[in-house]
């Protein structure tokens, strides 16, 4: 029951992260992305310092300034800013289909920054996984989008994350990295907003879609990390990839998207690429176990 219990919360956090991204693409018509940026974040980090505290994981703690966290708090700021630029400049089913890549993305930086063993069949589904890439940016002679642009910058910062969230210390608790990670997202906004504008606080509309936005991604990150505990990180994983599928379903019933047949058929690429470079990752850990 621990694995079907983890899986359907993966599922239901995909949901969320889904809904809370569809928000934002709302939310981005009635205000700046530095604005939005900063709206999202500081009711998110006031709830997840309050669940840091009441799991004995001090918000304000001298871990903060270790080299891996602000280097995880940097990146994690870059990240946000690239999506939520995707997010407002490009379809909301291509940004989610390009952002599947990243295991991908995780797999090349486990193999040249942490030396992790990557054998030529996960290479292979690798290169292949990329292909798929292009197909959906479709680059020509008038270059690719800046949403599609922000969606790859995106997967790239999120796997570097993912690769130093690998090597973060055993004393530094989850919920204090949400906290300081979703903090650092204010200070990112602030930053961005001489590049963005203009400035102006916005309607009562723009301040529900910007909370709604905070609140669906905190639900979903309580969500998934409950499930990355409760089952088999092999088993769980997989099923992150439900989130392009509530996407879909979103760009088509609120945004009159209609993703293409390259766009569809580059997705699957990608998905299936990635869940054979998940495959063989567990046989590989099973086997040097074993």
């Amino acid at each position: 029951m621990g694995n079907t219990r983890a899986a359907l919360l993966m599922i239901f956090s995909m949901a969320f992260f889904a809904v809370a991204d569809a928000f934002v693409k709302f939310g981005s018509t009635y205000m700046s992305v530095a604005v939005l940026l900063i709206l999202m974040s500081v009711p998110s980090a006031l709830v997840f310092a309050f669940l840091a505290q009441r799991a004995g994981q001090p918000p304000i703690s001298p871990l903060l300034w270790s080299r891996k966290v602000v280097l995880r708090n940097f990146i994690e700021g870059i990240a946000a800013i690239c999506v939520v630029s995707a997010l407002a400049n490009g379809e909301l089913s291509l940004v989610i289909a390009l952002l599947q890549g990243v295991p991908l993305f995780v797999t090349i930086g486990a193999a040249l920054m942490l030396k992790e063993h990557v054998g030529p069949r996960r290479w292979i589904a690798v290169a292949i996984g990329f292909f798929g890439v292009l197909l959906m940016l479709r680059p020509d002679a008038d270059g690719v989008s800046v949403g599609a642009l922000f969606a790859v910058g995106a997967a790239m910062a999120l796997s570097s994350r993912d690769l130093i969230t690998r090597t973060m210390p055993q004393n530094v608790g989850t919920f204090q990295l949400a906290t300081w990670g979703t903090a650092v997202l204010i200070l990112a906004g602030l930053l961005l907003m001489p590049f963005t504008g203009p400035h102006a606080l916005p309607s009562l509309p723009g301040w529900g879609f910007a909370l709604l936005a905070s609140a669906f991604n905190a639900i979903g990150y309580y969500a998934i990390t409950a499930a990355m505990r409760s089952g088999d990180v092999s088993y769980v994983t997989p099923f992150r990839y439900t989130r392009l599928v509530f996407a879909l379903i979103l760009a088509v019933l609120f945004f009159n998207e209609r993703p293409d047949a390259l766009t569809l058929v580059g997705a699957a690429i990608v998905i299936g690429s990635g869940l054979f470079v998940m495959w063989r990752e567990r046989n590989a850990n099973v086997n040097a176990n074993s």
